[in-house]
């Protein structure tokens, strides 16, 4: 996108991420930028927002540069549902707002991909998650929830909850559990 500094990069590292919706805002920060090419000072918004891509959770940074018109609903506690949308006002670009709640809202000039990490709290919770969900499981959806949790496997919780998957009713867990045992002895 030509408003969109490093694009190309994003979409690379992050492919399948989709930039029109974000789901949380988990933090932001305002500063003020001396910016080539003029290096006048520009109203910059940083914000990290959690993105889950592929199964995996993410905080992916973006800046946004050139910020107008902002409004903030101080009272309220979460910032989610933001959209960015193309806006052509004279030299902004972008209408970033929250179309849920109205807790955020403003117009800028330019983005910036910042970069992304993997959030691993929040993979430590979607591991727990998926694995809980399990009823009635597949042997590959078991295996794949077996596998997502042996990544926390340093975690207590988590060590505790596989070595006890070897006394489970069900026998697919049993085999897994016995299988992880038997590939992590020390």
């Amino acid at each position: 996108m030509k408003y969109w500094r490093d694009w190309e990069r994003m979409q690379e590292e992050l492919p399948g991420m989709q930039v029109q919706y974000f789901n949380t805002m988990l933090r932001f920060s305002h500063d003020y930028l001396e910016l080539p090419p003029y290096y006048e000072r520009k109203a910059c918004l940083t914000s990290a927002f959690l993105e889950e891509i592929d199964g995996k959770a993410y905080d992916v940074t973006l800046r946004f540069i050139g910020v107008r018109s902002l409004k903030l609903d101080m009272h309220f506690e979460y910032l989610g549902d933001i959209e960015i949308s193309p806006e052509e006002i004279e030299d902004l670009h972008f209408y970033v707002h929250d179309y849920e709640h109205g807790g955020i809202s403003f117009y800028c000039e330019e983005i910036a991909y910042i970069g992304a990490k993997e959030n691993v709290e929040e993979n430590l919770q979607l591991a727990l998650s998926r694995w809980k969900q399990l009823v009635q499981p597949d042997e590959d959806a078991l295996g794949n929830a077996f596998r997502d949790l042996a990544v926390f496997a340093n975690r207590p919780m988590v060590a505790d909850l596989l070595r006890k998957s070897v006394t489970h009713e069900n026998a697919m867990i049993r085999r897994l559990g016995y299988q992880y045992m038997a590939e992590n002895r020390k």
